[in-house]
């Protein structure tokens, strides 16, 4: 018997899958994007290069983001990076409307699925699975963009990086309790 979430809030998630020219949306909540991600890590970014891919003609978008904390899942090294379909080298465009874009100096939330074939991370949630922060005045480092869900937070629209770190990590450790407790039957 599963245990009840214990991630405040519900982050309403546009998922997509491209199938015979279909685009699929899905709502996710917060419980369910901590358990599916392989990783859960705050990063900086340092860089951000789209280029064409020679096979394919598509341009996409190379990250490089610089680990500040991992809340789930742990990964190698203090620098990572992502590889994203979409963005623009030169005259050629690959548009993609659920990608996030990345600026060089902003730090992020990323919700992260299992490293590609080329050894990239991947995104789990496309644009959902990607949380900007700023600090503020006094230097509390906040979510950036108004997120749905977290009632609990009085409707606010920054919210406090501390706040979700610690209802993220009580999430993955509720999982991580309910995975190793004995079932029944066996």
């Amino acid at each position: 018997m599963s245990t009840p979430c214990r991630v405040p809030g519900t982050l309403a998630l546009l998922t997509f899958a491209l199938a015979a020219g279909a685009t699929t949306l899905e709502e996710r909540t917060t419980c369910e994007m901590v358990g599916r991600a392989e990783r859960i890590a705050c990063a900086a970014c340092e860089t951000v290069e789209a280029r064409s891919d020679p096979r394919s003609g598509a341009v996409f978008t190379h990250v490089t983001l610089r680990l500040l904390e991992d809340w789930k899942g742990g990964g190698a090294g203090g620098v990572f990076r992502l590889r994203i379909v979409g963005g623009r080298d030169g005259p050629i465009a690959t548009v993609v409307s659920l990608m996030p874009e990345f600026r060089p100096g902003e730090e992020y939330v990323l919700f992260l699925g299992k490293r590609n074939d080329l050894g990239f991370e991947t995104l789990e949630f496309a644009r959902r699975g990607v949380l900007r922060l700023e600090s503020d005045e006094a230097g509390v480092r906040r979510l950036r963009d108004r997120v749905s869900g977290f009632p609990e937070f009085g409707g606010a629209t920054r919210i406090r990086l501390e706040d979700v770190r610690t209802a993220i990590r009580g999430e993955v450790a509720r999982l991580e309790r309910e995975r190793a407790a004995p079932r029944p039957g066996r």
